[in-house]
């Protein structure tokens, strides 16, 4: 990243700390009372940090997802010289056949337990990956079409024409968002066959490098997350956002010198530690 993009990312990430301070200290500040009326037995068991603390986190968790890391991937998408915008619609054109194929996969694929074994036949379940299905659902032909709207949090378009489209999702979704980035990822590349599209998680909440099941299983019934090219996990997703492999680790050292600041405010606003 170069010192301009940094210094947006520093300071998008100031003001969503401020925000979450404010609200926990100023709008919405922690009331010990309301906690020992709402829960009376928990409250004179342990200590009333605990309980101050656990409301802190529910406030980062939220703006995390929805003010962080979409508006930070657009940051640094341009930081690379690229146009990018968030909550990008498009409309594209597929036959019917396609339309309902599609809805009839993600269909089959809620169903069944991922990886599991056939009763019948004792064979392992396995989800395709996103360019095998693509290679059957291009071949499908009618002469009936419908014009459907796609949804990704994030759109890039490379400086030589390249055009990428992220589903950035929360680090453990549910299955209804793994199957609507899906729906939308499919639809988009069998009408558009050199677009690229990605199922997209800002970290491993496994730890990077982990298998990510580990910590979570759910989106193993729609997408083969291992080995998929159209799943990115963490340093894979900021590094190609980026167009550069030291994009993640630069993240992080920004995400260290913002936290060095705030750690500092949290305890002694928030907690009153001198």
């Amino acid at each position: 990243m170069n010192i301009e993009t940094r210094n947006k990312v520093e300071e998008h990430l100031r003001g969503v700390m401020k925000r979450i301070l404010d609200k926990r200290t100023i709008q919405e500040p922690f009331n010990e009372d309301e906690v020992k009326n709402k829960n009376p037995f928990g409250y004179r068991l342990v200590p009333i940090e605990v309980w101050k603390g656990s409301k802190f986190e529910r406030s980062f968790v939220t703006s995390l997802g929805q003010g962080i890391f979409e508006q930070i991937a657009k940051i640094i998408a341009e930081g690379s010289g690229a146009f990018a915008e968030n909550q990008y619609v498009k409309s594209i054109r597929l036959n019917s056949w396609q339309v309902e194929k599609i809805d009839n996969i993600l269909a089959k694929q809620r169903k069944q337990k991922s990886n599991s074994k056939s009763k019948a036949k004792g064979e392992v379940i396995k989800v395709k990956t996103i360019s095998e299905e693509l290679e059957f659902l291009r071949e499908l032909e009618t002469d009936r079409y419908q014009d459907v709207n796609v949804l990704f949090d994030l759109y890039i378009k490379r400086e030589d024409g390249k055009e990428e489209y992220y589903s950035l999702k929360t680090v453990k979704p549910n299955l209804d968002q793994t199957e609507t980035a899906k729906k939308d990822m499919l639809r988009l590349m069998t009408a558009e066959e050199n677009a690229e599209a990605y199922f997209a998680l800002p970290y491993n909440p496994a730890g990077e490098g982990e298998v990510y099941k580990s910590a979570h299983a759910i989106p193993y019934k729609l997408f083969d997350m291992d080995n998929d090219n159209n799943v990115l996990i963490g340093k894979s997703l900021w590094d190609k956002i980026g167009a550069d492999r030291n994009t993640y680790n630069e993240l992080l050292d920004i995400f260290d010198k913002v936290g060095e600041e705030y750690i500092a405010k949290i305890r002694s606003e928030y907690f009153g530690i001198k």
